[in-house]
C-alpha cells in the first residue's frame, strides 16, 4: 500500500528544511544568519538524530561555507547551504566561483534587505546583486512553492545540459517564520522523482586533474559563452522538470512564469515572490470595478525567461512591473531585464509603468497594489 502524503503547518523555512532532507545531500555547510537561521538549527538536529545519513559541517562563515559546498561538488557530492542578505554578501566571492566553475548545488537564500540602514526585514536586494554570478534563480511565492522548488532546483542543476548552481530564494519573515500548510511527499515519492547525483567530473587522487586553473582569453571567453549557452539550454529543462513535477504530484508552478487572472486583461502585473500572491487579489478586484486585469509572475529570473513572458505581456494594453529592489542609478531590475526583452522582441507598442514597492520589509497589501496600478496607468 503507497505511503499516504502528510499536509503539516510550517513556516518557509521548516518546509525547506524538508525537501532538503529528502533530497538525501551528503554534506551541508551552513552558517547561520536572521532570517535563514532555522534552516540550519533543523537540518543540524536532523543530521545528529540520524534522520538522514550526511555530514554537517560547523562552520566559521558563509564564505567557508560556500567553500565547503564548492569542494564536496567537486568530490562528487551533493550538498547544501543557505544563508540571507550580509551573509550572501560575504560568501559572494565564492558564489562567482561556484557558478562560473559549473558546480551543480542548491542554495535557499532567505531575502532580506541589505545594509545599511540595518534592516532584517525582506527585499530582494540581496539575491539580485548576485543575478550575474552564473546562478539559476527562482523566487517561491509560499511555502509550498519553497519546498517543491527545492526538489526541482536539484534536478535541474545537476541535469548534463544544464550543470551550473541554483538559489531558492523566498522572502524573509513573510514565508520564512511565518506557518501554512505544506503538502510533503514521501521519501520514496522523492527518491523516484530526483535520481542520485551523477556528476560529470569529480576530483580524485586516483583520477588527477586541473581545475579552477589559469585560463587565456580565449579559453576565457569559451567558458563564459559555454555558460551562456547552458543557461539558454535550461530555460526548457526548468519547464519540463515543473511539467513533470507537476504530472506526478499535481501542483504546478508554471514552470518560467506564472500567468493568473482575467483572460483577455487590459492591464497586466508583473512581479514576483509573495508581492505576485497579492498581486492575485488585487487582480481581482480590480477586474469586478471594470479594470480587466492579469498577473504574469516572473518565477525564475536566471536565466531570465524573455521569450514566454514577452509573448505573454504582447497580449495588454499597459503592464505594471512591481519590483522589491533596485539597480541604483537607473530603475528596479525586473523592470530593466522586462522592457529590454521587450524591445528586442519587437513588443514595443505596449505602455509599461515601473514601480518599486516593499523595500526594507515594508508591508505590500493588495489594497496597496490596487491603488498604485490605479494611479501609475491613469497618469
Amino acid at each position: 500500500m503507497a505511503e499516504t502524503k502528510s499536509v503539516e503547518l510550517l513556516t518557509g523555512n521548516e518546509a525547506v528544511s524538508e525537501a532538503v532532507l529528502r533530497a538525501r545531500p551528503d554534506v551541508i555547510a551552513v552558517y547561520p544568519i536572521t532570517p535563514s537561521t532555522h534552516i540550519a538549527e533543523m537540518l543540524a538536529q536532523a543530521v545528529e538524530a540520524g534522520k538522514i545519513d550526511a555530514e554537517f559541517v560547523k562552520v566559521e562563515s558563509e564564505h567557508s561555507a560556500m567553500a565547503t559546498c564548492m569542494g564536496v561538488v567537486a568530490a562528487g557530492g551533493r550538498t547544501f547551504t543557505a544563508t540571507a542578505a550580509q551573509g550572501l554578501m560575504y560568501m559572494a566571492e565564492n558564489v562567482f566561483w561556484a557558478g562560473y566553475g559549473r558546480l551543480p548545488m542548491v542554495a535557499a537564500v532567505v531575502n532580506r534587505a541589505l545594509a545599511p540602514g540595518w534592516s532584517i526585514w525582506v527585499d530582494h536586494q540581496d539575491t539580485m546583486a548576485m543575478r550575474d554570478s552564473g546562478w539559476g534563480q527562482i523566487y517561491a511565492k509560499n511555502n509550498q512553492e519553497a519546498f517543491d522548488s527545492v526538489l526541482q532546483a536539484y534536478k535541474i542543476a545537476e541535469n548534463h545540459d544544464v550543470y551550473f548552481p541554483f538559489m531558492v530564494t523566498l522572502d524573509g519573515f513573510v514565508l520564512s517564520h511565518t506557518a501554512s500548510e505544506v503538502e510533503l511527499l514521501t521519501q520514496e515519492e522523492v527518491d523516484e522523482f530526483l535520481p542520485p547525483f551523477e556528476p560529470m567530473f569529480k576530483l580524485h587522487p586516483s583520477n588527477p586533474m586541473s581545475y579552477g586553473a589559469i585560463s587565456l582569453p580565449d579559453e576565457y571567453i569559451a567558458l563564459r559563452e559555454d555558460l551562456m549557452k547552458s543557461m539558454e539550454r535550461a530555460k526548457k529543462v526548468i519547464q519540463d522538470v515543473n511539467d513533470e513535477f507537476a504530472k506526478k504530484f499535481g501542483r504546478d508552478w508554471g514552470g518560467l512564469i506564472e500567468v493568473t487572472g482575467e483572460e483577455d486583461a487590459e492591464v497586466g502585473i508583473v512581479t514576483m515572490s509573495t508581492i505576485a500572491e497579492e498581486s492575485e487579489v488585487a487582480a481581482e478586484m480590480l477586474t469586478k470595478e471594470g479594470i480587466p486585469t492579469s498577473v504574469t509572475r516572473v518565477r525564475v529570473f536566471r536565466p531570465f525567461p524573455k521569450e514566454v513572458l514577452v509573448e505573454q505581456l504582447k497580449k495588454y494594453d499597459k503592464i505594471v512591473i512591481i519590483d522589491r529592489s533596485m539597480s541604483f542609478g537607473h530603475a528596479g531590475p525586473l523592470y530593466l531585464e522586462t522592457s529590454s526583452a521587450m524591445r528586442e522582441l519587437g513588443a514595443i507598442d505596449t505602455k509599461i509603468y515601473p514601480t518599486v514597492m516593499g523595500l526594507g520589509g515594508q508591508d505590500v497589501s493588495y489594497k496597496d497594489i490596487i491603488q498604485r496600478v490605479k494611479s501609475l496607468i491613469k497618469s
